[in-house]
């Protein structure tokens, strides 16, 4: 993986971002729309410390649910070539991103003030880094097997943002994911308001709207219903019986199926 920091180090040096600005990466973010944001508050010993620590991990990168990670992703490997840039700049609700570069290849996107704001310790964000780092690379190994396409309706992205989500959430939720107890009262609520949200506008394409799209992965993390109607549904093909070897093989399908049925 190749690590791209000039952003982050510029702001470390100078305290602000004046000398990067205009760097092309604030126009990718939202595609063709400049998107930048000062930072400001900022907690330079947890960023400096989050810095360090995602870039150790980089060089040795182990996810969280490793055994689960393989069972899914089996022989596909993050390329070398993958390019990870550390920035500050984002403004909500973007932290973490997958984006094409100026050459059209895919590369990840990470604001670091942003996820130093989900922290309230060092020892906080060694979870954060490893949370960050498993969802995002695992958006890279799902892209060889499921690339995205402009050319699609935006129902059908809706579709595959359920399986690209849902299995990148599944595996970055927590370490020993399926030792969760999931069917709490709290969970089944949650579970039954994203799945009919999703139903709602997998059914009325028309309702579709910019926003809704937007919402379908952004925003409180909860509230995200394509992301967590497939991280829910992910836990529930693993409850009865689906093997996770056979998932991507399987594709969008397999999700959308537990979806409907509302299990």
């Amino acid at each position: 993986m190749i690590i791209k920091t000039e952003i982050i180090d510029s702001f470390l040096e100078h305290g602000n971002l004046d000398a990067v600005k205009n760097h092309w990466i604030y126009s990718v973010i939202v595609p063709g729309q400049y998107t930048f944001e000062n930072p400001n508050n900022v907690n330079k010993e947890l960023l400096v410390h989050l810095y360090e620590t995602i870039k150790n991990r980089l060089y040795q990168f182990k996810p969280l649910n490793e055994e689960l990670w393989h069972k899914i992703f089996g022989e596909l490997c993050i390329p070398d070539t993958t390019a990870i840039y550390l920035i500050v700049g984002m403004p909500k609700p973007y932290d973490a991103v997958v984006r094409e570069d100026q050459a059209g290849m895919r590369c990840i996107i990470l604001d670091l003030v942003r996820l130093c704001t989900y922290a309230d310790s060092l020892e906080e964000l060694d979870f954060i880094a490893a949370d960050f780092l498993t969802h995002e690379l695992s958006h890279v190994l799902m892209s060889q097997k499921y690339p995205y396409s402009k050319q699609i309706p935006k129902v059908n992205v809706l579709k595959q943002l359920v399986f690209d989500e849902g299995i990148a959430h599944f595996l970055s939720y927590q370490e020993d994911v399926l030792s969760v107890d999931w069917h709490t009262d709290k969970m089944n609520n949650r579970r039954d308001s994203v799945y009919q949200k999703l139903r709602y506008y997998l059914t009325q394409e028309q309702e579709l709207t910019a926003d809704a799209f937007l919402n379908a992965n952004t925003g409180p993390f909860w509230d995200k219903y394509a992301s967590i109607s497939g991280m829910f549904a992910v836990v529930s093909y693993c409850e009865h019986g689906g093997k996770l070897e056979d998932l991507l093989e399987k594709g969008p399908t397999a999700l959308l199926d537990i979806i409907e049925k509302g299990i």
